[in-house]
């Protein structure tokens, strides 16, 4: 799945996008070169653009091994820090639902799931804010 980052310390926030293909050992690559980035804070929210996914590849046991990968590594237990996925189409919302079944009762983060993008963006204090622009925050 092609995915990128993109972290907003202004913003107190870490934007990912993933489109494509998707396949849980892209998330494993996109997720350790985001908590490797010297940009990176475990205080910052974080939000998912699943809306270009076009395939899914993965199951729970992939989930399993990802929830426990982040666990190992130490960044994701602030109780403060949300995840916001948005996440339009049946697909990009059924990805988003089974992270959040398997890596919430796990963590101390809380996991947000929409499918429109206003309500995802004013969780975060972003409203008012077009998504395209969560790629060139200023």
């Amino acid at each position: 799945m092609p995915g990128h980052f993109k972290v907003y310390a202004e913003h107190r926030l870490a934007f990912l996008k993933f489109s494509g293909a998707a396949h849980i050992d892209d998330c494993f690559e996109i997720v350790s070169a985001l908590i490797a980035s010297p940009e990176w804070c475990s205080e910052y929210a974080i939000l998912v653009d699943n809306s270009g996914v076009t395939t899914y590849t993965g199951d729970f046991e992939d989930l399993q091994r990802f929830s426990g990968y982040l666990s190992e590594t130490g960044a994701f237990e602030n109780p403060r820090m949300d995840i916001v996925y948005y996440a339009p189409s049946d697909l990009s919302f059924g990805i988003a639902r089974m992270a959040q079944q398997v890596l919430g009762p796990r963590f101390p983060f809380r996991i947000h799931v929409y499918r429109d993008a206003g309500p995802a963006l004013a969780k975060l204090g972003l409203e008012g804010t077009d998504l395209a622009k969560c790629s060139t925050f200023a």
